[in-house]
């Protein structure tokens, strides 16, 4: 528990620290330079140029915007010292996140409240101290004064951190376990080695995709190519859930006649290794990139395949866009449709993977296949067409069938699970909501004749996308109850 606080802690405070960075820096950039940050990101870009996101697949001369760049805006201006310091504060949140993340080495994994620390216990908390200085003061510094050689030396140090707390972390756990198996040991050790190298993944994605990282640290200028949608937030979430699974999660076999009795003293939340649990998270996270590429396409304008002069919303209902991006296939509606499809197929495999279809499972599968129609289908195709009363007529539906998802998953385990799928659906909705504002072309562009979203009002740390994944692992959570 105080592993998952530190995490939720730590993931406040970077989230708000890096969001102030990014619209307050590159708005006090914009003014240095006589820009408006009012205007569209489309529209900065082709009066102060830029390279676009490392986060962006290659776009085509098609959809690409012609720049009109005047050369002196690119290396003249200064932000005042006294505005680019009140833009990047010292991240507290992030830092106390880390030391009660690094705390939670000190108690023993039998819940007891004693302070009992491994010898790697305590090799693991200096290092979380270490990481967290690592990545605050100096890393901050570094970026915001564009110092090259000092951010590359610290990027170094935080590699290496991390890399050393996911071996110790692996150590810690298996000394305190004891004699398990082979295959028990290598979950472990893959859960606390890919936590740390997710995440590392997700800082670059992010730092491509934002508008105050790559970019201003090579050229001194905003990245007027933010991408809301990058795997960026999404992986920094997974990262931290698989780190936190390694080093909190105690191993166990189940018992057939009584799958949720267990030889536990403690609270305790059961996750089973079996088909059921790797299909229902491989298709319902799976959902979060899938669903990007739809939106992707969309937030960058690509071409919809079903336009038409005369209104039809549905007048090719089964495409998407254009494939400029991810190709035709995955910029339509059909992954998306087959991952729900296979999410509802989960709940048909039992403990021990074999295959029953009861009315319950019957009708969670209905449920996924109608959502996955709602969701790809009715509602994609209404805001491709810019067509709110549709939108909004559709996602009515769209509710109503996650709560009703949220009961039937949330029914198992003596309905305990529906502490699990219950919020995960709220997260869910909570994620596309918040994201529908913060993305170029969402919420918005429907209610202003298809403009896109002014720049100072696209958030690539939106909370959009960290409740979305949130959500889907807690509600694959609860799916992957069996009974």
């Amino acid at each position: 528990m105080i592993a998952l606080a530190g995490y939720l802690v730590m993931q406040i405070g970077l989230w708000h620290a890096e969001n102030k960075w990014d619209e307050e820096g590159s708005a006090a950039w914009l003014e240095a330079a006589g820009g408006n940050k009012s205007q569209a990101p489309e529209e900065l870009e082709a009066k102060f140029g830029g390279e676009g996101s490392s986060a962006m697949a290659v776009q085509s001369e098609e959809v690409s915007t012609p720049r009109t760049v005047d050369p002196l805006l690119q290396s003249d201006v200064v932000i005042p010292d006294d505005k680019l310091k009140a833009a990047f504060p010292i991240p507290w949140g992030f830092l106390c996140g880390w030391w009660l993340w690094g705390s939670s080495y000190m108690f023993p994994l039998d819940g007891s409240t004693r302070v009992a620390p491994t010898s790697f216990g305590i090799a693991a908390c200096v290092i979380c101290v270490f990481v967290s200085i690592v990545a605050s003061v100096p890393m901050s510094d570094a970026v915001m004064n564009r110092k090259g050689q000092q951010k590359m030396v610290l990027s170094l140090l935080f590699l290496i951190g991390w890399i050393a707390l996911g071996i110790v972390s692996s150590l810690d756990i298996t000394t305190q376990v004891g004699k398990i198996d082979n295959w028990t040991k290598a979950c472990i050790w893959i859960l606390c080695m890919l936590g740390p190298i997710t995440i590392i993944v997700s800082q670059k994605i992010l730092f491509g995709a934002r508008k105050m990282g790559t970019l201003w640290e090579e050229s001194g200028k905003p990245n007027f190519h933010p991408i809301v949608y990058n795997m960026g937030g999404p992986l920094f979430v997974w990262g931290w859930f698989m780190l936190w699974l390694g080093i909190s999660g105690l191993p166990g076999v189940a018992d057939p006649s009584d799958i949720y009795e267990a030889d536990i003293s403690i609270p305790y939340v059961p996750l089973f290794l079996n088909w059921r649990t790797l299909i229902s998270f491989c298709f319902g996270c799976g959902m979060v990139p899938v669903v990007r590429f739809l939106d992707y396409s969309h937030d960058e304008d690509g071409k919809w395949l079903g336009e038409n002069s005369e209104g039809n919303v549905f007048s090719r209902w089964w495409l998407g866009t254009d494939g400029t991006y991810f190709g035709v296939f995955l910029e339509s509606p059909w992954p998306f449709v087959i991952f729900w499809t296979m999410y509802g197929f989960s709940s048909m495999i039992t403990f021990d993977n074999q295959i029953h279809a009861g009315a319950r499972e019957i009708a969670l599968l209905a449920n996924c296949i109608l959502q996955g129609l709602d969701a790809g289908i009715l509602i994609q195709q209404n805001l491709y067409a810019g067509n709110a009363h549709g939108k909004q007529m559709f996602s009515l539906p769209f509710v109503i069938l996650f709560m009703a998802l949220a009961i039937n998953i949330g029914s198992r385990w003596n309905w305990l699970a529906l502490a699990l799928s219950l919020p995960g659906a709220i997260l869910i909705i909570l994620g596309q909501k918040t994201v529908f504002g913060a993305r170029k072309r969402g919420d918005y562009t429907m209610q202003n004749n298809g403009k896109a979203n002014p720049y100072d009002q696209v958030f690539v740390y939106s909370w959009g996308e960290v409740f979305f994944m949130m959500g889907w692992i807690l509600i694959c959570w609860g799916e992957a109850m069996p009974q």
